[in-house]
């Protein structure tokens, strides 16, 4: 299976991705947008699980825990265990975090127990990797090990530096990063595919802009 190519097709046919104009959340104008919040069938959820452990397979990624940041990140963790439980890979404990700390009842920020062991995050994209540094930096606080990131986009965006974010967390944090595509498999697709040559041109200017 091409990971990168299902992926991609599977985000235009639930319109995940799209392309125009769009304004990001780090002030940026893109030309095109991704939305990971429309994976809410379990199709989909199965499909994005399968395209990680092909990954966490060839990477030969080891772990106990699997983070999930909220909110996009908990289907994706739970769809994780769940799927490496179905191919026989043992049973993976998840976490998940609260955007609020919960002050009745079992009370917290977080959702389940880490157990000792590396844990893997997963999340939908890395843009400038202001989320995922403050994950990070949330997580701290429990001393657990962190060896391992995978999302489904990394847009290749420069981060604080030259350098792009994904590659400003590895070096920050001693943590691999993973992605099933990035902008570059975006822009290769669409050269590829006559549909959607229009956008070619906005692409390539963005990545010479913002892009590593």
């Amino acid at each position: 299976m091409d990971y990168k190519k299902t992926f991609i097709k599977l985000c235009i046919e639930k319109e995940a991705l799209k392309f125009g104009k769009f304004e990001l959340k780090s002030g940026r104008t893109s030309p095109f947008f991704f939305n990971s919040g429309v994976f809410t069938d379990g199709q989909s959820i199965d499909l994005i699980s399968e395209l990680f452990l092909q990954i966490i397979k060839e990477k030969k990624i080891n772990f106990t825990n699997i983070f999930g940041p909220a909110y996009k990140g908990i289907p994706l963790a739970t769809g994780l265990a769940q799927i490496m439980f179905k191919n026989n890979m043992g049973v993976v404990n998840y976490v998940f975090d609260r955007k609020d700390e919960k002050k009745h009842g079992e009370g917290g920020e977080l959702v389940g127990t880490f157990l000792p062991g590396n844990t893997i995050i997963v999340d939908d994209v890395i843009t400038a990797g202001t989320a995922i540094k403050k994950s990070l930096e949330n997580l701290e606080k429990y001393k657990i090990q962190i060896k391992d990131l995978m999302v489904l986009l990394d847009r290749k965006e420069k981060g604080t530096s030259s350098k792009a974010a994904s590659e400003e967390i590895k070096i920050q944090y001693n943590i691999n990063v993973y992605s099933i595509i990035t902008i570059h498999d975006i822009l290769e697709y669409i050269e590829d595919n006559s549909e959607f040559s229009q956008h070619k041109s906005d692409v390539e200017k963005y990545i010479a802009n913002f892009g590593i």
